[in-house]
C-alpha cells in the first residue's frame, strides 16, 4: 500500500514537470500604433499556466488586459507586469474550460489594450474539448400512452439527453436501447421512439425499457421509458361458444331452464375496452316462432315471450348476434338449439264421453260389464290409474280399464233401477291430469222390496174450529216393486185408543171422527202408529208414526214492560237487546211490532232481538225511546225500550280559517313564530281532543302539538331555498284515530347578506397592439346570490398595472364591459393587470374584486411553413373515434412561431387540431369496404385573423381488418337426400353451400365446415355438402346440422347457421303384424252374417305409399271376408253347415305399396264353438318336486312345469311369484337357476309359479315348486394363507408356536378335519386333532426364517394346505432374569398376563415369562395343593425394536424401581407379596455342582424310572381290566410358557405371549395325562 502511494506523488510530480516544462503557449507582436489582430495558438482544456510573454513593450507603453467580444475569456486570465515593465506575461488564473465557451464557439478572446491611444491589440486562443461530461437525460423517466392503431414508423416519445461538452465531436450523443429491447420500438438518432411494428392490446398492454444516451468517449446515462398500450376498437366481438343449447318446458313464458355449456356471453375481442355489446334475434327457425322470442340486448338473456306447445314443434332454432354498441358494424354470431321439453299438459282421453250398458241385478261379483279406452297426447301417451268416481258404487275397475261388478249386494233395482257414476283416469303424479267419462248401468227388475212410507214420521193439527170428518193429515207409502208386490193397504195400529181418529185404507188420509175436549193455554197431543201393507203373497209391511197436536187459546204477552239497550253511533242493523214474551207461536203466529221510530229500529219476529234499521249519529241524538207492541190478532201487549247511542269517533278535525302563505324574513330568530292554525273536533271526550304534527319544511319549522303554533327550528337563507312548503295535520286522540291536513306555504324574503361574486378571478385577455381605441377588451360579470337591489352589481377599475395618465382602459358600470381608451403600444407595455370591482346595491354596500390580465399582441408578418409538401399515411379500418393518424409539422418565423396558428381542412371523416393532429372524427368509422383511400388538403393560418397560410396535401390509405363475418348465400328452401348407405369413397351429395366474405386477403378466404352430425356429413372444398354414412329415415329422418362458415383473418371470424336435411323415403321395411297370431272363438248360435271377429293391424316404418298397407288372406274363405283397407275380419256364413266344434286357420298377408312391395304374414284362428264350455287354466299337478346339485353354473335347468287351456286358441305364459333373485321361469315354464346355489347356505326353497293365458280377462292358475340344493364336497379353506410366528431358541419341547384352523365348507364337517405337516421337520409338528403347532427342537434352527406347510383333510380324503414362517430368534441363557413371588405356582400361572402387563409398566419393556416352576423344580406342573412355597418366574425383557434386554441392565432396574414393581404386582396377588431377584439365570440352578453329583443324581433318577414304570404298567392293567368300555379320564400337564397368535387372510398378527385365559390355554397346550397321583408319587 505504502509503495501505491508513493508511486501516485511520483507520477503526479511528473505531471507537473511536464506541464511546467511548456512555459508559453505563442506570443504575438504588440502594436500600439495601429493595433494587431491574431491566435495565440491551441491548448487543450485545463490547461493552467503562461498563456502569452510580451517583449516588444516600449515605455510608454501601458498595457491593459480587456474582453473582447465575450467578457467570459478575460475571467481565465490575468496580465503580470514584469522587469520593469519592459515584460509582461498573460497567465490563467484558474483551468481552461471550453465547455463554459460555448457562446464563442470554443474560443477565448481578450485585448491587450494601450491605454494612449486605445488601440487594441486582439488575441484568439483556442481551447480544446475535453471529452470529460458525460451526457445526462432531461429526466430519469419518460412516459406516454399509445393506441395499439398508432400507424407504424410513428414517432410515440422524445428522449433528450445533453453532452456540456462543446464540440460536436464530443457532445455528438448516440442513443440505444438496453436489452432486453422490445422488438416493437427502436429509439432513433434524435432520441425519437418509434413505432417499429403493430401493437397488439391484448398481446402487452405497457412496455418498460431503458434506453442509454453514449457520447464518443463511452460516457453514458440511461433513463427509464415506460409507454402504455392504448386499447383501440379494432376488432369485432365474439361469443365464448358459437353454439348453445337451451330448453324450456312448453306452455312457459320467460327465461330458459338451462343453457349448455355455459350462459349465453359475448364480449368486445378488445379487452382493454371492452365496450358494451347489444344483443339482438337475427333470425328463428322456422321463422313462424319469430315472435315468441325476445332477448334482452344488455345481458343477452334470451326469453320466451309466446308460450310454445312441444306437440306442436320440439325443437326451434335461435340465431343470435351481439353488436358493439358505439359501431353497429362490429358484430358476432351464435346459434341457440333450444329443445321444447314435454310438460304433462294434454289431459287423458276417453274413447267414449258416455257409456251406457244393461246388466241384470244381483250379477255375480266380478262379472264383465264393460271395457273403457283412454288416449294421451302427451310422450310415452297416457301412464296412469283408473278409478270409479264415486268409489262406493257397486263396481271396480281394472288398471287395464276394464269394468267388473264389484259387490252383488248391492245391485238392487228397486233401491237403484241404473246406476250413474263416473270412470276417471288419472295420470300418475306428480301430475294432476284426468279425464272421466259418464257410466250408465240400467239394472233389470226382481221383486224384492217392502214399502216405504215417503216420511217416517207425519203431522197434523186441530184447532177450535174443528169439525167431525175433517181430514187431519195423509200418510203416503210407496213400494218399488211393481204389478200386486206394489199396492198398497193403511191402518192405525195403536195410539187411537180415544177414538178420535179414522183413517182410508186406500188413500191413507186420516180424519176427525169426534171433537177433541180443547184446553185454554195447552198443546195436546196424539201419536198415532199407522201400517203400510203391500198385496204380495207374503206380503210386506212398514210402519210410521203419525203426530196430531190440538192447540187451545192464546195470550201473548211481554215479560218486561221496559226493557234497556246499547249501541254505538254509525252502526246499521246492529243487535241492541233482546225482548222475552210469552206466546204459543208458531201454532198461533205472533206479530211484534215497532210502533215509535220504525225508521231506525225493527224486531226480529224469530229472536224478538231488536235492531238498528239505519246508521244512529250520536253528534245528533244520544238516546231513543222505542214503543213495542206484541199480538197474535186477537190480544196485543205493549213494552218500552231504552235505547242508550254510545259515541264513536267518527268526525274528524277541521282546520278553521287556515293561512294559505305566510312571509318570513331569513334572518328569523330561532325559536321566534311563524304562524299558527287551529282545528275543531265535534266528536266527544278523546275522539275530539285535537293534536298537531307538521311534515315537511326540511327540518327548519316546528309546530306545537297543542297550541298548533309553528315557529323556527333552525336558521333560513334564501339563497339556498326561498319557500317551503308545509303539510300540518291535525289529529283526534280516537281509537281509532282521524286526521285532517292543510297545506302552508312559507316564502323567505331577502336581507343583504351577500356579497358580489365573480364569474373569474382572473380574467386573461389579448389585444392587439393595432386595436382601435373603444374596441371591447373584454366582458367581466359578477353575479349576488341576494335578490332585488341587493343583487344589482355596478363595476369599477380601482388600479391600473403598469399606471398611466389618462388610464388606456375604462369599464361600464353596469354591463362590466372593459373598453379600450387609448391605444396600444407593444414597444412599451406587453401586458396590463387591471384590478375590477363590483359593488352591491344593498345597505350596508358589499364588494367583490377580480384581476383582468391583457396581452398586447404583436403583428403578423410571415406565413407557415410545412415540413413536407405531402404526408402519405396508413392506416387499419375500425380505428375508434377521435384516434390520431399524423402529426403535421409546422413553423413560422414570427414571434411566437405557429403557437397562434390553426389549421383548416375539410372532412366529413378527419378532423385536425390546433396542434396539427389529424384524427379520425369520433362518430366517423373507417369501413375499408366501403372507401380505401382519402385525399385531404390541409391549410395551416397563422393568425385567428388575417392570418397567412400554407397548404399540404394529406393521402390516408385504409388497411384492411377482419371485420366482416362471412355471410351465408340464399339457401335452398328444402334440403333432402334419399336414405341409403353412403361412404367417404362413395358419398352422396346433398346441396351447394356457399358463403362470402367482404374482407380481402386471407379476411376474405371462406371455407365451410359443420360442427354437427360430422360422422354422417361433411363438405367438399367448393362447398358441396356430403352424406359419408349410411342415412336410415326410419332411425332419424331430419338432420339439423350447424354449419359454420370461417375466414382465414386474424381474429377469425365465423358465422353459423343451421341446416335442415329431410331423409326421404325407400321402401326397405317390410309391414310388421302387430302379432304373429290372431284368434277368436265364437258360439254358432250367436254368431251373426258382418260381425267383426277380428281386426288384424300391421305397421310399417317407411313414409308414404311405402307405409300404405293392404291385407289379404293366402287362401279365400266362404265363411269369413277380410277387408283390405282396414283389417276387419268379418262373418259371412250363418253358419249352418257347422255341426262341431271347428277350427279355421287361415294366413293373412300385409302387403305395402311400395315399389317393389313388401309384405308379412300372420295366422288367424278362428274357433266356432258349439257349446259354450267354462274356460280356465290348470297346471298338470298342484305341486312339483325337483333337484340340483350345489356350484351348478348360472341358468342352468332346475325342472320344467306345464299348464293347459282346455282350448287351442289360449296360449300360457308363466311368472316366478317368489325367489325372483335366485330362480327364473320361461314361456315354455322351464326353471332356470340365476346363480350357482350353496346348500350350505340354504338347502330348500319354496317356488310359486303363476301360469296366465291369453284370454280377455285371463286366468291365472298357481302350483308350488320344491326345490333341494344336493350337497358337493368341498375342499377345507384356512382362514389365512400364511402364519407367521417367532419363538426363542431355548423353547422348550412342545412349546406351543401359532394353532392353524381350516373349515369345511360342507355341513358339520368342520370338526372332523385332521391335521398334520405336508413334509416332517425336526423344529415343530402338529396336533392332528386341533391344528396346534408346537415346538420340537428350536436349538438348531436360527437365523433366517423357516417355512413349512401344514395341509388339513376332510374325512373324503380332499385337502388344502397352508403356509407357516417360523423365526428362531437366539438369546443367550445370561440375558433370563428369574424373580420368586412367594405365591403358588398355580397362582402365579393363571395370572402369567398380568404380570407380563404388570411389569412392563414399570420397566418400559416388553417382558415375556418363559417358564413359571415350583420351588422344587416343576416347571408350570399343575399341581393342586395348597403351598406358599417359592415360585420362580424365569423371563426376558425387549425394548421396542424386540431386542432382548441384557439381564444383568433388567436386574438393576428391577432393584432401582423394586418397589413400584411390588406395588403393581400387589394389584395382581394383593397386599401380603413378596418378590425377590434371584441371583440364578434360571436355566440350571445346579449348574456349577460337580459332576460327581450329577452323575450320582441321574442314576438315582434312572432307578427309580425303571420302579416307577413297572409300578405304572401294573395299575394300568388292572384298571384297563376293570374300566373296559369306559374311557379313561386325562389330566393335563403344562410344560412351559405359551404364545398366543391372531391371524387373519392375508395378514399376520403380533406374536403375544401367555396372553390368553387360563382355560383355553390349558386346552390347547397341556398334555393330557390320568395318571397325574401315580407319577406324583414317583
Amino acid at each position: 500500500m505504502e509503495k501505491m502511494d508513493l508511486l501516485s506523488i511520483l507520477f503526479i510530480l511528473a505531471c507537473l514537470h511536464v506541464h511546467s516544462a511548456r512555459s508559453v503557449i505563442g506570443t504575438l507582436p504588440i502594436d500600439c500604433a495601429t493595433g494587431t489582430s491574431g491566435q495565440i495558438g491551441e491548448i487543450q482544456e485545463g490547461y493552467e499556466g503562461v498563456v502569452e510573454i510580451i517583449t516588444n513593450i516600449g515605455p510608454d507603453d501601458r498595457l491593459v488586459l480587456e474582453s473582447y467580444l465575450f467578457p467570459i475569456g478575460v475571467t481565465f486570465l490575468e496580465l503580470i507586469y514584469s522587469n520593469e515593465n519592459s515584460t509582461h506575461t498573460v497567465r490563467t488564473v484558474k483551468p481552461l474550460d471550453a465547455d463554459v465557451l460555448t457562446e464563442s464557439g470554443g474560443v477565448l478572446y481578450y485585448s491587450l489594450t494601450c491605454p494612449t491611444p486605445s488601440l487594441k491589440n486582439i488575441r484568439t486562443l483556442k481551447v480544446q474539448d475535453v471529452n470529460d461530461n458525460p451526457p445526462i437525460f432531461q429526466s430519469k423517466t419518460y412516459s406516454a400512452t399509445v393506441s395499439e392503431a398508432t400507424a407504424v414508423g410513428s414517432d410515440v416519445l422524445r428522449v433528450i439527453a445533453e453532452d456540456a461538452d462543446v464540440s460536436p465531436e464530443n457532445n455528438r450523443i448516440i442513443y440505444s436501447i438496453l436489452p432486453p429491447a422490445p422488438d416493437d420500438f427502436e429509439v432513433r438518432s434524435d432520441g425519437n421512439i418509434r413505432l417499429k411494428q403493430r401493437l397488439n392490446y391484448n398481446n402487452a398492454q405497457q412496455y418498460i425499457f431503458s434506453v442509454q444516451a453514449t457520447d464518443i468517449g463511452d460516457l453514458s446515462d440511461t433513463t427509464t421509458v415506460t409507454i402504455t398500450v392504448e386499447d383501440f376498437d379494432n376488432l369485432n366481438p365474439y361469443f365464448d361458444h358459437s353454439l348453445y343449447k337451451a330448453s324450456i318446458e312448453e306452455n312457459q313464458v320467460g327465461q330458459f331452464s338451462n343453457v349448455t355449456p355455459e350462459a349465453i356471453k359475448a364480449q368486445d375481442g378488445d379487452t382493454g375496452i371492452n365496450e358494451p355489446v347489444l344483443y339482438s334475434i337475427t333470425a328463428v327457425l322456422p321463422n313462424v316462432y319469430q315472435s315468441n322470442f325476445d332477448i334482452d340486448q344488455n345481458s343477452g338473456v334470451i326469453s320466451v315471450t309466446t308460450a310454445l306447445d312441444r306437440e306442436e314443434i320440439d325443437q326451434i332454432t335461435v340465431h343470435i348476434q351481439a353488436t358493439q354498441q358505439d359501431d353497429a358494424s362490429k358484430t358476432a354470431n351464435a346459434v341457440v338449439s333450444v329443445t321444447i321439453e314435454d310438460v304433462n299438459d294434454n289431459p287423458p282421453q276417453f274413447d267414449q264421453d258416455e257409456y251406457t250398458v244393461s246388466i241384470l241385478e244381483n250379477s255375480p261379483q266380478d262379472q264383465f260389464v264393460l271395457q273403457t279406452k283412454v288416449t294421451d297426447l302427451d310422450q310415452g301417451g297416457f301412464v296412469g290409474t283408473f278409478r270409479i268416481i264415486p268409489e262406493s258404487v257397486p263396481f271396480s275397475i281394472r288398471p287395464d280399464g276394464t269394468i267388473l261388478v264389484k259387490s252383488s249386494a248391492d245391485l238392487d233395482r228397486e233401491t237403484t233401477p241404473s246406476f250413474s257414476f263416473q270412470v276417471e283416469a288419472q295420470e300418475n303424479p306428480p301430475s294432476t291430469n284426468k279425464a272421466t267419462a259418464d257410466v250408465t248401468i240400467v239394472l233389470l227388475d226382481e221383486n224384492d222390496n217392502s214399502p216405504q212410507f215417503t216420511t217416517s214420521k207425519y203431522q197434523g193439527k186441530v184447532f177450535g174450529n174443528q169439525t167431525t170428518g175433517m181430514q187431519v193429515v195423509k200418510v203416503e207409502a210407496t213400494d218399488l216393486d211393481e204389478g200386486p208386490n206394489g199396492e198398497i193397504s193403511y191402518s192405525v195400529e195403536f195410539g187411537n185408543e180415544d177414538g178420535f181418529f179414522g183413517i182410508n185404507e186406500n188413500d191413507g188420509a186420516i180424519t176427525l171422527v169426534k171433537i177433541i175436549p180443547l184446553v185454554d193455554n195447552r198443546i195436546l197431543q196424539f201419536s198415532l202408529y199407522v201400517t203400510a201393507k203391500d198385496g204380495g203373497a207374503i206380503s210386506r209391511s212398514t210402519s210410521a208414526m203419525v203426530d196430531v197436536k190440538a192447540p187451545g187459546d192464546s195470550h201473548p204477552q211481554f215479560l218486561q214492560k221496559i226493557y234497556q239497550g246499547k249501541v254505538e253511533e254509525d252502526q246499521s242493523e246492529a243487535d241492541i237487546v233482546k225482548v222475552d214474551f210469552l206466546s204459543i207461536d208458531p201454532i198461533v203466529p205472533v206479530t211484534l211490532t215497532v210502533d215509535t221510530n220504525a225508521d231506525k229500529f225493527s224486531i226480529n219476529q224469530a229472536t224478538g232481538v231488536l235492531s238498528t234499521k239505519v246508521k244512529l249519529d250520536f253528534e245528533d241524538e244520544s238516546s231513543y225511546t222505542v214503543q213495542l207492541s206484541i199480538t197474535d190478532g186477537t190480544h196485543r201487549d205493549e213494552a218500552s225500550v231504552l235505547v242508550e247511542v254510545l259515541d264513536i269517533n267518527d268526525n274528524s278535525p277541521v282546520f278553521e280559517n287556515p293561512p294559505a302563505t305566510v312571509s318570513v324574513p331569513e334572518d328569523l330568530k330561532v325559536g321566534d313564530n311563524v304562524t299558527s292554525v287551529t282545528a275543531t273536533d265535534a266528536d266527544a271526550g278523546f275522539n275530539g281532543e285535537v293534536r298537531y304534527t307538521l311534515l315537511g319544511g326540511t327540518g327548519r319549522f316546528n309546530v306545537d302539538q297543542e297550541t298548533g303554533v309553528i315557529s323556527l327550528a333552525d336558521p333560513l337563507d334564501r339563497e339556498t331555498q326561498d319557500t317551503y312548503h308545509l303539510v300540518i295535520t291535525a289529529q283526534d286522540q280516537g281509537r281509532p284515530s282521524r286526521s285532517t291536513t292543510t297545506n302552508l306555504d312559507i316564502s323567505v324574503t331577502d336581507i343583504n347578506d351577500n356579497a358580489p361574486i365573480f364569474s373569474n378571478q382572473l380574467y386573461k385577455t389579448t389585444v392587439s397592439e393595432h386595436a382601435e381605441v373603444g374596441t371591447t377588451v373584454v366582458d367581466v360579470m359578477a353575479t349576488d346570490k341576494d335578490d332585488g337591489p341587493n343583487a344589482v352589481v355596478t363595476y369599477h377599475i380601482v388600479k391600473q398595472e403598469p399606471s398611466s395618465t389618462p388610464p388606456v382602459f375604462t369599464i361600464e358600470a353596469e354591463s362590466g364591459s372593459i373598453i379600450l381608451a387609448e391605444k396600444l403600444d407593444y414597444g412599451k407595455a406587453k401586458s396590463y393587470t387591471l384590478e375590477v370591482e363590483g359593488q352591491d346595491g344593498g345597505i350596508p354596500v358589499l364588494t367583490g374584486s377580480a384581476t383582468v390580465t391583457v396581452q398586447v399582441e404583436d403583428v403578423n408578418d410571415k406565413a407557415p411553413v410545412f415540413s413536407k409538401d405531402q404526408y402519405n399515411v396508413s392506416v387499419y379500418e375500425n380505428l375508434a373515434g377521435g384516434t390520431a393518424l399524423e402529426s403535421l409539422e409546422v413553423t413560422d418565423e414570427d414571434e411566437g412561431g405557429f403557437s397562434k396558428g390553426h389549421f383548416i381542412m375539410v372532412s366529413d371523416t378527419f378532423v385536425i387540431n390546433s396542434q396539427g393532429v389529424i384524427s379520425l372524427q369520433s362518430d366517423a368509422t373507417l369501413d375499408r369496404e366501403t372507401e380505401d383511400n382519402y385525399i385531404i388538403q390541409v391549410v395551416a393560418v397563422d393568425q385567428p385573423v388575417d392570418g397567412l397560410s400554407s397548404t399540404a396535401q394529406v393521402i390516408i390509405t385504409v388497411l384492411d381488418v377482419n371485420d366482416n363475418n362471412p355471410q351465408f348465400l340464399p339457401l335452398p328452401e328444402i334440403i333432402e337426400i334419399q336414405e341409403g348407405a353412403y361412404t367417404p369413397s362413395s358419398p352422396g351429395e346433398v346441396c351447394k353451400i356457399s358463403a362470402t366474405d367482404a374482407d380481402i386477403g386471407d379476411n376474405g378466404r371462406v371455407i365451410i365446415t359443420t360442427s354437427s352430425y360430422i360422422k354422417f356429413f361433411s363438405f367438399r372444398e367448393d362447398g358441396t355438402l356430403l352424406a359419408i354414412e349410411e342415412l336410415d329415415r326410419e332411425t332419424q329422418d331430419v338432420y339439423d346440422l350447424v354449419i359454420v362458415a370461417m375466414d382465414h383473418g386474424m381474429p377469425q371470424g365465423n358465422n353459423i347457421t343451421i341446416v335442415r336435411v329431410s331423409i326421404t323415403d325407400v321402401n326397405d321395411n317390410a309391414p310388421v303384424f302387430s302379432s304373429d297370431t290372431y284368434s277368436k272363438s265364437i258360439l254358432v248360435k250367436d254368431a251373426k252374417v258382418g260381425e267383426v271377429l277380428l281386426t288384424l293391424s300391421a305397421t310399417d316404418k317407411d313414409a308414404g305409399n311405402n307405409a300404405l298397407i293392404s291385407y289379404s288372406f293366402s287362401e279365400g274363405s266362404s265363411m269369413v271376408a277380410l277387408d283390405a283397407d282396414t283389417g276387419d275380419i268379418t262373418l259371412t256364413s250363418d253358419l249352418s253347415e257347422v255341426t262341431e266344434d271347428t277350427l279355421l286357420t287361415l294366413t293373412a298377408i300385409a302387403t305395402d305399396h311400395g315399389t317393389p312391395p313388401e309384405s308379412d304374414e300372420a295366422e288367424v284362428l278362428i274357433y266356432f264353438k258349439i257349446a259354450s264350455l267354462t274356460e280356465s287354466v290348470s297346471f298338470e299337478s298342484s305341486s312339483y318336486k325337483f333337484t340340483i346339485k350345489e356350484n351348478e353354473p348360472e341358468a342352468s335347468i332346475v325342472g320344467k312345469v306345464k299348464a293347459l287351456t282346455g282350448s287351442p286358441l289360449a296360449t300360457v305364459s308363466y311368472n316366478m311369484k317368489s325367489h325372483e333373485d335366485v330362480f327364473s321361469v320361461d314361456g315354455e315354464g322351464t326353471i332356470k337357476a340365476l346363480r350357482p346355489l350353496d346348500k350350505e347356505e340354504e338347502e330348500w326353497y319354496i317356488l310359486t309359479v303363476e301360469a296366465i293365458d291369453s284370454r280377455t280377462p285371463p286366468n291365472t292358475a298357481e302350483t308350488t315348486v320344491n326345490v333341494q340344493v344336493e350337497n358337493v364336497n368341498e375342499a377345507p379353506v384356512f382362514d389365512t394363507e400364511i402364519y407367521e410366528a417367532e419363538i426363542f431358541s431355548i423353547s422348550p419341547y412342545k412349546f406351543p408356536i401359532v394353532k392353524v384352523q381350516a373349515s369345511d365348507p360342507d355341513v358339520g364337517e368342520s370338526s372332523e378335519l385332521q391335521y398334520s405337516l405336508l413334509e416332517s421337520t425336526t423344529l415343530l409338528d402338529v396336533e392332528a386333532s386341533t391344528g396346534q403347532v408346537y415346538v420340537l427342537d428350536a436349538s438348531r434352527f436360527g437365523g433366517n426364517p423357516s417355512t413349512f406347510q401344514v395341509k388339513a383333510t376332510d374325512k373324503h380324503g380332499l385337502f388344502t394346505t397352508t403356509k407357516v414362517q417360523i423365526t428362531v430368534k437366539e438369546i443367550a441363557s445370561d440375558n433370563t432374569v428369574v424373580i420368586s413371588l412367594n405365591q403358588p405356582v398355580f397362582t402365579v400361572e393363571k395370572k402369567t398376563p398380568e404380570i407380563e402387563d404388570s411389569m412392563k409398566k414399570v420397566l418400559g419393556w416388553t417382558v415375556k415369562i418363559l417358564s413359571v416352576r415350583a420351588e422344587d423344580g416343576n416347571e408350570k406342573r399343575t399341581i393342586l395343593r395348597e403351598s406358599t412355597a417359592k415360585t420362580y418366574v424365569s423371563f426376558i425383557a425387549m425394548d421396542s425394536s424386540g431386542v432382548v434386554i441384557q439381564a444383568t441392565v433388567v436386574k438393576e432396574k428391577l432393584q432401582s424401581n423394586h418397589n413400584d414393581v411390588k406395588v403393581e404386582l400387589e394389584k395382581v396377588f394383593g397386599s401380603d407379596l413378596e418378590i425377590k431377584v434371584e441371583e440364578s439365570s434360571g436355566i440350571s440352578e445346579d449348574s456349577e455342582g460337580s459332576s460327581d453329583a450329577a452323575v450320582i443324581a441321574l442314576s438315582v433318577l434312572l432307578a427309580i424310572s425303571i420302579v416307577g414304570l413297572i409300578a405304572l404298567l401294573t395299575v394300568y392293567l388292572v384298571r384297563m381290566k376293570k374300566m373296559k368300555n369306559t374311557d379313561s379320564d386325562r389330566e393335563r400337564f403344562n410344560i412351559g410358557g405359551s404364545f398366543h397368535f391372531h391371524s387373519r387372510k392375508q395378514e399376520v398378527k403380533e406374536v403375544k405371549f401367555n396372553n390368553r385365559p387360563d382355560s383355553e390355554r390349558d386346552s390347547e397346550n397341556d398334555i393330557n395325562l390320568k395318571a397325574g397321583p401315580s407319577i406324583s408319587s414317583l
